[in-house]
């Protein structure tokens, strides 16, 4: 699974969004090729350039917008929700692109209404209406639809904290809209007494990610680094980390019965692995009134879960299921074959921090190579693990 992990410790702005996601490896071309979609070009020029803060380099990205005169500043700056979407679909940016976009104005349209107690067509206002938050969203969708995560998380998110001055005089940071956004969300603040997370660039991570939460454990491929535009004793970045997530969500599900044909276990259990079980278990117990009974206990993906029970409710008398949130750690395993003097065995390798743990042949080719050759399993189950095929893997 790729993952895209936000580690917001600078907060998020839609600059510096841009910016991490091309330092990770989207080019530079492509963007703008994309973004000249949006036919706004005339209004802005998009500056890509390599910076550092505190000696990490990452990449600076800016629209200077294009102040030919002032009715053309005023219409920057008069665009509303409905004029933005009408940009986006009359664009031939990709279905996944305008959507994404859309989504993320919606999103920061919504705070903004309920901040200033209108709806969400009539508000006019910067962040929605300029020309570099246009850039910026549309350009965040463009990058992400190029990565094509499987899933986005982000860390809390530090928003800064302080005034700031704006058109309407001097509001708290987090700026009002800020806070309507990350409703729900994890956020904190550090000593530094100026915006780090914009409106939006709140409204770019409360989209994107499905959860908020310290980096999980996942292999690093690659690190990109977005540029701020403040210095700070801190570095003023976004850092977005590309990795994969080797482990899946796991649970496990309980039932326990005392009125089913005994009969039915094997077929149910058979059923329940078809769908992707982990692992099925029967554990006899005495229930109310002493009567004998089974637990039965699934070791399930979360992803499959509904699978499960229903599986469970149509195959089993019981009418109720437990479940358990566990953690599942599972060593690295790859299956190599093997030319032995019985013939080709596959083995599973199972490793822990690259280093080997266990080797073990896998039984349904142990039982046709003894089934084959009219040799007892045990026997040629023993000979292969005795033999020196272990070096060879």
């Amino acid at each position: 699974m790729k993952i895209l992990y936000f580690d917001c410790f600078s907060g998020i702005s839609g600059d510096m969004t841009i910016g991490a996601l091309l330092n990770l490896g989207v080019p530079q071309n492509y963007l703008l090729s994309e973004l000249k979609k949006l036919r706004i070009s005339d209004e802005c020029n998009i500056e890509i350039k390599d910076s550092q803060k505190c000696g990490i380099m990452g990449i600076d990205f800016n629209v200077h917008i294009k102040h030919n005169n002032d009715e053309n500043h005023l219409h920057h700056h008069g665009r509303n929700l409905k004029n933005i979407e009408e940009i986006i679909n009359n664009s031939s940016l990709n279905d996944n692109v305008k959507k994404l976009s859309k989504d993320i104005f919606y999103c920061l349209a919504k705070a903004e209404s309920e901040v200033h107690r209108k709806d969400i067509y009539e508000v006019h206002f910067h962040e929605v209406g300029a020309v570099d938050s246009i850039v910026d969203i549309v350009g965040t969708a463009i990058c992400i639809d190029y990565i094509k995560p499987d899933k986005i998380i982000s860390s809390p998110v530090n928003t800064g904290k302080g005034f700031i001055e704006c058109e309407h005089g001097i509001i708290p940071i987090p700026a009002p809209a800020t806070i309507k956004i990350l409703k729900n969300v994890p956020i904190y603040c550090d000593e530094r007494e100026f915006e780090l997370t914009t409106p939006t660039g709140a409204a770019i991570i409360k989209t994107l990610s499905s959860e908020f939460k310290n980096l999980p454990c996942i292999k690093i491929i690659k690190e990109g680094y977005g540029c701020g535009k403040r210095d700070s004793k801190k570095p003023n970045l976004l850092r977005i980390i590309l990795g994969e997530d080797n482990f899946e969500e796991i649970c496990i599900l309980e039932a326990t019965i005392d009125d089913m044909n005994p009969q039915f276990y094997g077929y149910l259990m058979d059923k329940l692995f078809e769908v992707g079980a982990k692992d099925v278990y029967y554990t006899p117990v005495y229930m109310k009134k002493n009567r004998p009974g089974v637990v039965v206990s699934i070791t399930t993906p979360v992803s499959i879960e509904e699978k499960i029970k229903e599986i469970m409710f149509k195959e089993s008398t019981t009418i109720g299921i437990r479940r358990f949130n566990i953690e599942r750690t599972e060593l690295d395993r790859e299956i190599k074959n093997v030319n032995t003097e019985y013939g080709d065995i596959r083995f599973k390798v199972s490793r822990y921090k690259g280093e080997i743990m266990n080797i073990s042949p896998e039984y349904e080719d142990v039982k046709r190579v003894a089934e084959n050759n009219k040799i007892p399993l045990k026997k040629i189950y023993n000979g292969v693990v005795k033999s020196r095929i272990y070096e060879e893997v």
